[in-house]
């Protein structure tokens, strides 16, 4: 899989930071000959209106809440790595010529890019990633992955760990991250999982992200603006009530999928009244996957994906996965990042557990310090196919905020 290191210090960061728009995540595991250990997991309210389209502009608000985080949890090791989200850097594959040096490579990789970067190149932070040979024609090509990201975006990720009293040597990128535990990690209770074609579905607060892998490869990544956020705010102009109010009105009576058929369940007026407002919204998402879906049989001749797995707070909401799997046709379960780990911290494991579906990206961060021969003991590997294609439709215009 992949590896970026934007503004890179290093690899001996043990603890993933995810900085996220609703949630601020840590987790710290520790990776042995007979098994990964989760020593630490912490976890904080993100202060609200501290981060816009993925970029912090309150570092001093995010410093503090990971202070809390660092105090109420009690981790020891100081040194992080974070990541920025999809929709706050361009990610983009080119095809250079073969038999390119180094530094022929990145000047042409540059080259090819730089017509796409928002902001001059010398304000951004980038790095790219060889992934293979490809054919155009009768022609080989050398295809690239290059990602750049404003300079100020990771830095305001730096300072704002700075203030929270830890070191940030990394920053990483989500999609690609969460990989490393959702899927690499989990050693799925269906064992032919990992070598089906199945759908990586990340439902987070201001966005949801879908990627589309077969045999371990890394094919496909769309992002989409519609995450929880989209359902809360629903609630919120629906009730005319307050944003805290509807979130909480969205985890209790929250649900994505009703069974009108069934006598045995019955449901309030509240929870329809929430569910009829939250409703456009989920099947907005679903079309927007459905389409994905559509591109992806087109582009590979039909081939079908077989699996949804899904991950992301946003996974919270009762009854999504019964949605997607009766609207979309395809068998769709709950990611378990963490499943395969012992867990050897203090916190009660029923603790724990409560936050498996927003710890992807932490503890993909977290596995990333794991020494190769290690975790080859421990993971599979997902790789990226040379003809990987990235869109977004959330793409942050001034990704500086």
């Amino acid at each position: 899989m992949a590896i970026f290191g934007l503004g890179s210090g290093g690899h001996s960061a043990k603890v993933g930071l995810d900085i996220g728009t609703r949630y601020i995540k840590m987790v710290h595991i520790v990776p042995t000959s007979a098994r990964l250990q989760l020593a630490n997991v912490g976890f904080a309210a993100t202060p609200i209106g501290s981060i816009t389209d993925g970029v912090i502009n309150n570092a001093d608000a995010i410093g503090e809440a990971i202070y809390q985080i660092l105090k109420v949890y009690n981790f020891k090791e100081k040194r992080v790595v974070c990541s920025l989200p999809g929709r706050a850097v361009v990610i983009r594959q080119v095809s250079l010529p073969v038999g390119l040096s180094d530094k022929e490579l990145k000047v042409a990789a540059i080259g090819e890019v730089e017509r796409f970067l928002p902001f001059p190149l010398d304000e951004m932070e980038y790095d790219y990633e060889v992934l293979g040979e490809i054919k155009q024609g009768d022609v080989k090509q050398t295809s690239v992955l290059f990602v750049a990201a404003h300079r100020e975006a990771v830095q305001r990720r730096v300072e704002a760990a700075h203030i929270g009293g830890v070191e940030s040597v990394e920053i990483d990128v989500d999609p690609f991250v969460m990989l490393r535990s959702v899927v690499e990690a989990s050693l799925f209770d269906d064992q032919d999982t990992f070598t089906q074609t199945f759908l990586l579905l990340d439902l987070g607060a201001s966005a949801s992200s879908v990627s589309i892998l077969k045999n371990g490869i890394l094919r496909f990544t769309r992002i989409f603006g519609t995450g929880g956020d989209t359902l809360t705010h629903a609630i919120e102009s629906g009730f005319g009530a307050e944003y805290l109010d509807s979130e909480r009105l969205k985890k209790e009576k929250g649900l994505a999928f009703i069974d009108e058929e069934s006598e045995f369940i019955e449901i309030d007026d509240e929870t329809r009244d929430v569910y009829e407002l939250i409703r456009p919204h989920i099947e907005n998402l679903a079309l927007e996957i459905r389409r994905s879906l559509a591109y992806y049989t087109s582009k590979y001749r039909g081939e079908n994906v077989t699996k949804i797995i899904i991950t992301g707070g946003g996974s919270y909401l009762k009854g999504i996965a019964r949605y997607f799997e009766d609207d979309l046709g395809i068998p769709a379960v709950h990611a378990n990042p963490l499943k395969n780990m012992v867990y050897i911290g203090n916190e009660s494991p029923e603790r724990v557990a409560a936050l498996v579906p927003y710890m992807s990206v932490a503890a993909g961060l977290s596995l990333r310090q794991a020494p190769p021969k290690i975790i080859g003991r421990h993971c599979l590997r997902v790789s990226i196919e040379p003809n990987y294609e990235f869109g977004s439709t959330t793409q942050a215009g001034n990704l500086s905020a």
